[in-house]
């Protein structure tokens, strides 16, 4: 990390300044240290690799960390996933298509406008910082709560607006009131507490400050039984297992998708939230019935990666329309744009009144 960023973080549990002792610097990183809390300095944080760290991977509860364990398992098994050509631009399209950005980085670099401080709330390997990055001229905070933020740090730890953090987004090490955009992208869900870490995200926003937000839909009745009664017994099986049927139904979502057929649904069945229309054999099953991923423009491994990120994290809760929204009333936010699809719901809401 670069001493200028110090100045930014604060101990995530008083809020109370840091020092920083330096054990090993190279050029104008500091690569080994220690951050202090200088009203009490028994609250010490490590620098490792030139990250700070907020976090005690080994005093979590089981369930977070089993899912941080699943989430590093995967970026380590795909760590060039949104970084390479083809899912990169899977990737960003995705991300311009949820938060109405139609004309892509033009859009994305209007919306963040003159922001000083932006947080991406779940770097992961860096999935979104480059997109983020490039769009603005302030300073890019990547956080991430597993040591997939070691990955973004190799890949971005020269860009001088790029600081990466490893923490959790229910502790912080920032200002109350700090950041002109957060990005939270498919990571809410994934936390012990949704709603709660939503309001401790909320938080750190300035006033006027907006935050882009996407979490996991509720779905159809027949979805909802697959989901649970699978991830019921994936969650608890070994790691071995899951990838084992996580590759069984990819290659069924493969197939599936190979067979280029349609199937014409002639009534609405409210009943099981299925629309008439003609559909693909394949997506009707996926976004009705069972999750089986699969995605023509990624290799095999991604795509087992992206059911596997399903079945295996413990934590992955799932939302209505209306829950999201009474958040942002809650919270005293104004809904600027929402879109819900089959698979989930994006928004960005727009922080109008004080803590």
């Amino acid at each position: 990390m670069r001493e200028l960023i110090l100045k930014h973080l604060c101990c995530p549990v008083t809020g109370a300044p840091l020092r920083m002792e330096v054990y090993r610097r190279e050029g104008d990183h500091v690569v080994e240290g220690e951050l202090i809390n200088i009203c009490d300095s028994a609250r010490r944080y490590p620098i490792r690799g030139g990250i700070p760290r907020f976090i005690a991977v080994e005093g979590m509860v089981r369930e977070q960390k089993e899912t941080v364990d699943t989430f590093a398992y995967k970026w380590s098994r795909i760590p060039t996933y949104a970084h390479e050509q083809a899912t990169k631009a899977n990737r960003e399209r995705w991300y311009f298509e949820r938060f109405n950005f139609p004309k892509g980085n033009a859009d994305v670099q209007a919306f963040l406008g003159s922001a000083r401080y932006v947080l991406e709330a779940g770097t992961g390997t860096g999935v979104d910082t480059d997109l983020l990055a490039r769009n603005f001229d302030g300073l890019l905070f990547g956080l991430d709560i597993s040591n997939a933020i070691e990955v973004a740090y190799e890949r971005f730890h020269q860009n001088e607006r790029i600081a990466l953090v490893q923490a959790d987004i229910g502790q912080l090490p920032f200002q109350d009131d700090f950041f002109d955009v957060i990005s939270c992208d498919q990571v809410l869900h994934h936390t012990p507490a949704p709603v709660d870490y939503f309001r401790r995200l909320v938080r750190k926003l300035r006033l006027g400050g907006q935050i882009l937000l996407y979490v996991y839909r509720v779905k159809g009745p027949l979805r909802e039984f697959a989901d649970d009664f699978l991830r019921g017994i994936y969650t608890q099986s070994s790691l071995e297992a899951c990838v084992d049927f996580s590759e069984k139904i990819t290659r069924l979502g493969r197939n599936l998708t190979r067979l280029q057929a349609k199937v014409e649904v002639e009534d609405d069945i409210a009943e099981l939230g299925i629309q008439r229309g003609v559909y693909d054999v394949q997506r009707l099953l996926y976004d009705h019935v069972l999750k089986c991923f699969w995605n023509d423009d990624y290799d095999f491994e991604t795509n087992v990666m992206v059911n596997f990120d399903w079945y295996r994290p413990v934590h992955a809760f799932r939302y209505r329309e209306d829950d999201v929204r009474a958040w942002c009333r809650n919270e005293g936010l104004e809904m600027r744009h929402i879109q819900v699809s089959l698979s989930g719901i994006s928004t960005i809401m727009q922080k109008i009144t004080a803590d």
